[in-house]
């Protein structure tokens, strides 16, 4: 199985080639994010390059955005060498998690918003799904075919990326940036894929 997973990861590397510009998990992962959460100061929304729904609501309470949003949002555990920096909720329906890197120069630490919603708060399906879920509305989304499983790949830049798969009855969205191809699909493949592959199947 891990041949296979890493066979997969180094197809979506070749096929990002640069063409431009053309719930136990559940419980723990929800005490990490609302105890980071509590200590953010800026709630400030980040300079993005996409196009954002509004309205975004911050939030410094993970139990009060699932409250919102009638489901817990998917986030980065901190041991992946990831601190969550923001977090907001969108019209209501769309969760916004962004973290960044402790590690290296500021300016050149990776950075990764996750969003997630129910899939049936999107009016859209396929690359259309993508494009709403994510906010970027001009790129190139290529499959790549993981088992059963279709992930949405995207190049936003030489050194930021994009992913969209779903599970269960809930769309997610990844994006990063200053990543490597291989870097950003080795991260959704073997963190976040698998974390909703086991915590947020259809019951």
């Amino acid at each position: 199985m891990k041949t296979y997973w890493m066979t997969a990861i180094l197809a979506a590397s070749v096929a990002l080639t640069p063409a431009l510009p053309a719930t136990a998990f559940a419980e723990n992962t929800a005490a990490e994010s609302s105890a980071v959460l509590a200590e953010t100061t800026d709630a400030a929304a980040a300079t993005r390059n996409e196009q954002l729904p509004n309205p975004m609501v911050p939030y410094t309470s993970y139990q009060e955005m699932a409250d919102v949003l009638g489901f817990r949002p998917l986030v980065l555990p901190r041991a992946e060498g990831y601190e969550l920096t923001d977090a907001f909720v969108i019209d209501n329906t769309v969760s916004d998690m962004r973290y960044s890197s402790r590690y290296g120069a500021t300016e050149q630490r990776s950075q990764l918003t996750i969003r997630t919603a129910l899939k049936s708060s999107i009016a859209a399906s396929g690359s259309d799904a993508a494009t709403t879920l994510s906010g970027f509305y001009s790129v190139d989304w290529q499959p790549l075919q993981l088992g059963t499983k279709t992930v949405l790949l995207a190049q936003i830049s030489d050194t930021s990326y994009a992913a969209c798969w779903s599970e269960g009855d809930y769309l997610f969205t990844c994006d990063g940036k200053n990543f490597n191809r291989w870097d950003f699909t080795h991260r959704i493949v073997y963190d976040l894929i698998d974390t909703t592959d086991h915590y947020y199947t259809a019951e």
